[in-house]
């Protein structure tokens, strides 16, 4: 029996519950420009967990993206779709694109003014974030583009971009005068991305260090993408003195807080990048600690710099010519699961939120 459209919804108070509901709007008439995909596949990464914890603490209205029912949210997701009916005179059936998704069977989008590129979701509900996240790129004229690539680019293409935007940070601020950065859940894809822009560019200038967990540390060494690895219980290792840059990619205010009291007045920037460790502490939280107070980094803060600075589509020519360096380097590192229906899809979210999800798995959902 074929699956009736449906949409995933997480409980807000324990993203481990959910419900699965019937895609109603997406099962009526559409209205004039709007435009109904099917979502074919997504990537479930750290990362889109973040978006959830981010999104329910307020700093990034993520969670607002595609509306659910009150008290439950629908986590978005990198991903393709494929347009299976329209009322837009410039998108047709069988049209493909990636960007920003619900874990749902169909999606409703209202695009604006279509390039051969792609087009802005310009419905109300997607006003409440960033631009960056409302943008779909039409797969036929992606520059490097090919299905065989897809799982690749899913996993690695939107966290290489805060990776990249985090190089582009440090260099803007000139490393804050830091010889040292510390990264930590060094695991992460948007750290081994950093890790891996900061050795080809950076390596005997800058020292990386990532910080990971017994468990993952073999696999973060394997991957050669800092210039040390060290477990957070060898964070009193480090030698203090240095002056010293703070990415943190895990979200656990006790790491930071260590971090902190270690080098002190030596941190001269100290980011709140993500939140793998996702029960360890209020997201973003900042305390009182010695060295430069604990922020949020913001990736769309620098995307409107440079995009100020270079323009959008310089902006892109640059990621993309670094991703694509970068994807020929992680071909190897991850090994593709798929998860199918809303029940496996579920069972993979509690999965990752449980920490019983490998570093090196590439986790594909197919709604």
């Amino acid at each position: 029996m074929t699956q009736p459209p449906y949409t995933l919804s997480l409980d807000l108070e324990d993203f481990r519950q959910h419900k699965v509901g019937n895609a109603m709007r997406e099962t009526e008439p559409l209205n004039e420009g709007e435009v109904l995909f099917r979502v074919d596949k997504l990537a479930l990464t750290a990362n889109s967990i973040s978006y959830g914890f981010a999104g329910k603490s307020g700093l990034i209205r993520y969670l607002d993206i595609f509306p659910a029912d009150e008290g439950y949210a629908n986590l978005p997701c990198w991903g393709y779709a494929d347009v299976v009916s329209s009322k837009h005179p410039s998108l047709s059936v069988g049209d493909r694109v990636y960007g920003f998704l619900p874990i749902a069977s169909h999606v409703v989008m209202k695009p604006g003014k279509v390039s051969p590129g792609g087009f802005t979701d310009m419905r109300t509900c997607r006003s409440v974030v960033p631009p960056f996240y409302n943008e779909y790129a039409m797969t036929a004229s992606e520059p490097g583009y090919a299905p065989e690539f897809e799982e690749a680019i899913m996993l690695f293409r939107p966290l290489f971009g805060t990776s990249f935007l985090m190089q582009s940070y440090s260099e803007d601020h000139a490393f804050h005068g830091a010889k040292r950065i510390i990264v930590t859940s060094a695991s992460a894809k948007t750290a081994m991305g950093f890790g891996y822009l900061m050795g080809k560019n950076y390596a005997g200038t800058i020292e990386t260090i990532g910080l990971t967990s017994l468990k993952n540390r073999s696999f973060v060494e394997s991957l050669n993408c800092y210039s040390q690895v060290l477990t957070y219980d060898e964070i009193d290792t480090i030698l203090p003195g240095e002056q010293t840059i703070i990415f943190d990619v895990a979200g656990n205010q006790e790491v930071v807080e260590k971090l902190h009291r270690r080098f002190g007045e030596s941190i001269s920037y100290s980011g709140s990048v993500g939140k793998t460790h996702w029960d360890a502490g209020a997201f973003g939280a900042v305390t009182n600690l010695p060295g430069a107070k604990p922020q949020f980094w913001s990736a769309p803060d620098q995307i409107a710099v440079l995009r100020e600075r270079i323009g959008s589509g310089e902006m892109m020519r640059q990621m993309s010519s670094a991703m694509a360096d970068f994807l020929q380097a992680a071909q190897g590192w991850i090994q593709i699961s798929e998860s199918r229906g809303p029940n496996e899809i579920a069972d993979k979210i509690v999965a990752m939120l449980d920490g019983s999800v490998n570093a090196q798995d590439g986790i594909i959902l197919r709604p």
